[in-house]
């Protein structure tokens, strides 16, 4: 890429890099029997049977005004509403498929021009979900899996018909018709042509310009102008090379249903925004509204307490940095402006001690401060160096009680540019998560007694270990809730560290309920390898092995939510 080419990307990417949080609407049909958007395709619901769900839809109560003042409220920039999903609905007025909001159904209006409306007046970013490769409703979509099979032909299916008479016209329509677009955010590619995902892109660009795209118009690797993560999914440090997105529910499902009360509490809900935008990503948080058109009240609560925090600790979300630190802190985490830090700790991890501890920050602290005190108070810091071991220690005095709800912010503000040592060091707790791929890592080979399960690969780290003592060594994984965990890693493990080998199969010997990167239907499980005495501070080399490390660069995207069991860290823990 040249370099005018590449500030072109950032320019057109800016406004949405600097947003950080957004609202995504699954919004359609799907909402009447409130089964989820994949009703139609799970019971194989025939498409004469399914359109007549548009007599139904009628949402009087569907206020634009209203939806856009609760998303400017929680603090979301940009709205990306469906305007259609795969059962191929228009939730707009189309000319090319009368199978649409305003030609099918007693409602007879336009919600998308009346959100383009709203959003214009609120200075929110209106962006539109269209589901350009399955669609149950035409004949001619063709999808490497999910396909209707039960109303039409496999091998009567001519994909370009589709392509060029349903697809490309209605994104044309989404893109002249109410007037600047944010982005469009297409879904689930499998099996499109490279040249199709690049017509697609083309397509777009022809149209507006300045128009993002996101990954999942290609499964491809690398299209589009940011990746959008699995659904639910949070990336481990050192995954992605370019801007990121975690798509994310507040409850269970995408589509209205009001069988799904498992709601997020806010204060869970803080802390995942926090998490995200410390690894450098944005949160998209979806709401489905109901047939009759209104957001769910424990949506709207949630939203309007999650306003309330981003309001006062804007400063600390928005247009801010990932952290300078390649792992996350026991206590919560960190984002960072042009000289200046933000720790974002968690209220139930706020130090009893009345100190905060942190390594690594080289420059001189020339101010702390708690960003909910108007008055920016100074916080007591102390400054330390161990020449020896090249430790750069900052004690920050605080209050007894942590200032705000949820999370609550310390500022720093730093002499000079950030100058952040970001190797890796145990945390003064004696605690240190290592995500894998921000390991070097490398081919390995068979582990001896185990076998199958695919190429086995190595991660390393070198690690500074102030502390001398015992350490307990643990792997962190997610596994799906119709996994076994054994079975996932049935290919063995190795993990090495100061000459101590641990091998085995891990064991689920910890599940944790509140983690900040894991949702459902994954839980994060920990399990303990072993321990290694650590004689004397210094760096020590860590290395692990196995079959569930993924390679860096693959030629496809991941297929989301495919893995049964996920290995995303190990841990070191003093005991």
């Amino acid at each position: 890429m040249s370099n005018s080419t590449e500030v072109k990307q950032a320019q057109r990417m800016k406004w949405w890099t600097e947003a950080k949080f957004g609202m995504f609407v699954h919004w359609g049909l799907y909402a009447i029997p409130g089964q989820g958007e994949w009703q139609m395709y799970s019971e194989k619901i025939p498409v004469k049977e399914y359109e007549k769900l548009a007599g139904q839809f009628n949402p009087v109560r569907f206020d634009a005004r209203e939806w856009v003042r609760i998303a400017k409220e929680a603090g979301m920039k940009y709205i990306v509403i469906t305007a259609k999903h795969h059962d191929g609905f228009a939730m707009y007025s189309s000319s090319v498929e009368p199978f649409n909001i305003v030609d099918a159904t007693p409602f007879k209006r336009d919600p998308m021009k009346e959100l383009a409306e709203a959003c214009l007046e609120e200075g929110i970013r209106l962006c539109f979900y269209y589901s350009h490769v399955i669609d149950w409703h035409h004949p001619h979509s063709v999808h490497n899996a999910a396909n209707n099979t039960w109303d039409y032909r496999m091998e009567e299916k001519d994909f370009p018909i589709y392509w060029n008479s349903l697809a490309k016209p209605q994104i044309r329509e989404l893109l002249t018709q109410y007037g600047p677009v944010g982005l469009l955010w297409f879904d689930t590619a499998g099996g499109l042509s490279k040249e199709d995902s690049e017509d697609m892109v083309a397509h777009v660009r022809s149209l507006q310009p300045e128009c993002l795209v996101n990954s999942r118009v290609s499964h491809f690797k690398g299209m589009g102008d940011y990746q959008s993560k699995g659904d639910n999914e949070t990336p481990m440090y050192g995954e992605d090379e370019r801007p990121w997105e975690t798509p994310m529910t507040l409850n269970r499902t995408w589509g209205f249903s009001p069988k799904d009360q498992v709601w997020k509490t806010t204060e869970s809900l803080v802390r995942k925004l926090v998490h995200i935008v410390s690894k450098g990503g944005n949160l998209l948080l979806n709401v489905g509204p109901s047939p009759e058109g209104t957001i769910p009240g424990e949506s709207v609560e949630r939203l309007k307490e999650l306003g309330e925090w981003t309001g006062r600790n804007a400063e600390a979300i928005y247009a801010a940095s990932a952290s300078p630190f390649p792992y996350e802190f026991d206590w919560g985490a960190i984002t960072a402006k042009p000289g200046k830090l933000y720790l974002h700790i968690h209220n139930d991890k706020w130090p009893k001690t009345g100190k905060l501890v942190l390594r690594g920050v080289r420059n001189r602290v020339s101010h702390a401060y708690l960003l909910a005190d108007p008055g920016k108070r100074a916080l007591e810091t102390e400054q330390t160096f161990d020449d020896g071991l090249q430790l750069h220690t900052l004690a920050i005095g605080l209050p007894a009680q942590a200032p705000d709800s949820y999370v609550s912010v310390v500022v720093l503000e730093l002499e000079g540019e950030n100058d952040i040592d970001s190797g890796f060091t145990v945390l003064p707790s004696g605690s240190l998560k290592m995500d894998i791929p921000s390991g070097r890592l490398t081919e390995g080979y068979v582990i001896a007694g185990f076998e199958g399960g695919g190429p086995v690969r190595n991660a390393e780290w070198s690690v500074m270990v102030p502390q001398p003592g015992t350490y307990r060594l643990s792997l962190v994984s997610f596994r799906r809730t119709d996994a076994v965990l054994e079975e996932g890693f049935k290919a063995g493990v190795e993990l090495v560290m100061n000459d101590r080998p641990f091998v085995g199969i891990p064991k689920e010997d910890r599940i944790i309920t509140d983690s900040p990167a894991c949702q459902h239907p994954y839980s994060e499980v920990h399990s303990i390898m072993g321990e290694v005495e650590i004689p004397r501070p210094g760096h020590y080399s860590l290395t692990l092995k196995s079959a569930l490390i993924k390679e860096r660069h693959s030629k496809f995207t991941e297929i989301w939510q495919a893995d049964p069991v996920k290995l995303r860290s190990v841990m070191l823990v003093r005991i």
